[in-house]
């Protein structure tokens, strides 16, 4: 779940407290070239604030002229975005885009947003199966914007009849286990089938100053950040306020205090060598996604040895998930630019990406048949 929902799920508690209308517009379906992919949100209150984005600022004013007719109405709509001309005429905007974008808009339904609001406190993996068009006399029954929520550790939650749960369900499953969204096609109509990640769960360990942009940037981007340290007067609230969790251990006692799982990054940063060994031991038998070290290769490389000539281990696959040195070469030096180094190397494996130059891809920047 990354922050643009996050902040969108905020806006909408604090703007419904206000008896304030709102419309939710969503991107579920894009061909061809388009800034943002199906999945990009924005929060519109009737009062005209504005939060996300479903475009590089070039759909914005419209979506929010239609979004008046929504609070007029109260009924969903997809409307249909079509910038693959080659004259400009599309609104009059001179957009650069060559695409075809669907944008479902929609007075939100409580349902979804605490639905949301459930996979990010508990870090759940959630899909969400919305139908967007009918094209039969059986789909003209179904309202647009009808849904299924479904988690593998939460009751269901359909608009829909047995018979429609029953066809789309397998689907549904399907797109959970594999982790990725998808258009499905029935006799009723097009659903937007839509895997929804939760918060990549940053693991700091080591408080330091160089600890500290770090933290910053990964809340920047909508993660979880977890500081480790074995002294409260370094790991705290005062130097770091925006971190989700502050966790005042040794190394010996990670196993008590720690729970790691596959959406789990870390970074090693203490700068105490002993503690690093034991971090690093801990860490490679877990199921962390991604592990970087701080320091030099050659410090990485003896510590490895050391666990050896103790009878200690690791698989391939286990010193695979390592990165040390850490960080992409971008010719860091600096605190804040070392920080900026590590969470793009973080991103790039998370994507599956080399993080080269995006002028020497080949196609498209996008693999939008990729895990959400």
């Amino acid at each position: 779940m990354n922050k643009e929902l996050q902040e969108i799920i905020n806006q909408f508690e604090r703007l419904e407290s206000l008896a304030t209308r709102t419309v939710l517009a969503t991107v579920v379906d894009v061909k061809g070239s388009s800034y943002r992919l199906p999945g990009a949100r924005m929060l519109i209150g009737e009062n005209g604030e504005m939060f996300g984005t479903v475009s590089g600022g070039c759909l914005e004013a419209d979506v929010l002229e239609r979004a008046s007719r929504v609070l007029q109405t109260g009924e969903a709509e997809v409307f249909t975005y079509d910038t693959t001309a080659q004259e400009d005429s599309v609104f009059s905007l001179n957009m650069g885009c060559r695409g075809l974008i669907r944008i479902l808009l929609e007075r939100p339904d409580v349902k979804l947003i605490d639905f949301f609001r459930t996979l990010y406190a508990g870090r759940l993996e959630g899909l969400v199966a919305t139908f967007i068009e009918s094209n039969s006399e059986k789909g003209n029954v179904i309202k647009v914007g009808r849904r299924l929520l479904l988690n593998t550790e939460i009751p269901a939650l359909s608009d829909f009849t047995p018979e429609i749960q029953e066809k789309i369900l397998p689907d549904c499953l399907a797109a959970l286990r594999r982790k990725q969204s998808k258009h499905l096609t029935t006799e009723f109509g097009e659903f937007f089938l839509e895997f929804i990640a939760p918060p990549t769960s940053l693991l700091i360990f080591g408080a330091g100053f160089d600890a500290i942009p770090l933290a910053e940037i990964a809340k920047n981007l909508g993660w979880h950040a977890t500081m480790l340290d074995h002294r409260a007067a370094f790991a705290n609230r005062e130097r770091f306020p925006r971190a989700d969790e502050i966790i005042i251990t040794h190394p010996e006692n990670l196993t008590e205090n720690l729970t790691v799982d596959e959406n789990t990054v870390a970074v090693v940063m203490t700068h105490n060598y002993e503690h690093d060994k034991n971090i690093l031991r801990f860490l490679l038998n877990s199921s962390a996604r991604y592990i970087g070290a701080l320091g030099p290769k050659r410090r990485t490389e003896n510590i490895l040895s050391e666990w050896r000539e103790a009878g200690v281990s690791f698989s391939a696959v286990q010193l695979d998930k390592l990165y040390a040195p850490i960080g992409l070469d971008i010719g860091a030096d600096t605190p804040e630019a070392i920080s900026l180094s590590i969470v793009a190397e973080i991103k790039s494996v998370l994507a599956n990406r080399a993080g080269g130059f995006l002028r020497e891809r080949k196609g498209s920047i996008y693999n939008r048949n990729a895990a959400a």
